[in-house]
């Protein structure tokens, strides 16, 4: 078994922990760049860090010898520092950069949101520099799908939005966990030029809004308290939202993209399936109550959330 030198930038919020020790484990060998400011603590002593202002090129390119494969995983705020990898990367040997990305294709609507629009313009930047490109696209985590209101689903209370027609339309859900496997199944072992300039979609459960609600009434008991809301409307909320500066504007967006079936095509048709790996079901999420907690938000974000009517 032949493993890839993978570097990693963005190793410390919650999702790109969960990667970033799945890619540890794997057996690959990892190098972490970080900036001069950043914990690495908690990273195996086994694991090199290297310390690096990413604007300084020729530092950058000296961190990036001997790695065959340069995976983002940076939050929103960092989405935009990705550009100096970008002006790195062709004086180096990487063979592929995976950039930040964590949910799907963008549409015309998502580059209204200006964290889409700056992955978008990493990614074109990417292209237009000749450099190999893989994104990997898990549609909706089920941690910020099914454990906080984000999507209308409110599982505590036993309450549930439909936006649209997403009673019948698919929602993309995987778990972080399937997320965190998917990417040391995809990039420790694959010969990288069977990946390169490929979108890659994860698809761990889809389901329906029918198919939540019956999961909500076998939880509870009874009928979860229904809500709905069209999509003139949910536009009207995207547009105020937006043009407020409001971080919940994503929220509107996430709900329509749903409500009108679109995000299914926006995760693509090339699905990577993990040899082996158990699929998580609505019945243990919902049901038995195996889902794990999203990042900490603040209650007042949770409330707002909430407000189906």
């Amino acid at each position: 078994m032949t493993f890839n030198r993978i570097a990693i930038y963005g190793h410390r919020g919650w999702a790109s922990s969960a990667i970033t020790k799945s890619l540890i484990a794997s057996g690959a060998p990892i190098k972490i760049l970080h900036r001069p400011e950043s914990d690495v603590s908690g990273v195996p002593s086994t694991v090199t860090t290297v310390s690096v202002d990413v604007n300084d090129k020729d530092a950058l390119i000296h961190a990036l010898h001997d790695v065959d494969i340069l995976i983002s995983l940076v939050g929103h705020d960092g989405i935009s520092r990705q550009l100096a990898l970008v002006a790195a990367l062709p004086h180096t040997d990487v063979k592929l950069f995976v950039p930040s990305n964590m949910s799907h294709q963008i549409d015309e609507d998502g580059m209204r949101l200006a964290v889409n629009k700056a992955k978008v313009e990493v990614e074109k930047a990417a292209r237009d520099a000749k450099i190999a490109v893989t994104t990997v696209l898990p549609g909706y985590l089920v941690e910020s799908s099914l454990a906080i209101p984000m999507m209308g689903v409110d599982a505590n209370n036993n309450h549930i939005l439909f936006t649209g027609n997403s009673q019948q339309q698919p929602l993309n859900l995987c778990t972080l966990r399937y997320v965190a496997a998917a990417y040391s199944a995809i990039f420790a072992t694959t010969p990288t030029d069977t990946l390169q300039n490929r979108v890659i979609g994860l698809a761990e459960l889809i389901v329906t809004g029918d198919e939540i609600r019956a999961a909500l009434e076998q939880k509870h008991g009874a009928k979860p308290q229904e809500f709905v809301m069209s999509i003139d409307t949910v536009d009207r909320k995207l547009d105020e939202t937006l043009a407020a500066g409001s971080p919940l504007a994503a929220m509107w967006y996430y709900r329509k993209i749903w409500a009108t079936g679109a995000l299914k095509g926006l995760v693509g048709d090339d699905i990577w399936e993990i040899d082996g790996y158990p699929k998580t079901t609505l019945d243990e999420l919902l049901v038995q109550g195996k889902m794990q907690p999203y990042r900490e938000l603040p209650e007042r974000v949770i409330q707002i959330m909430a407000q189906f009517d």
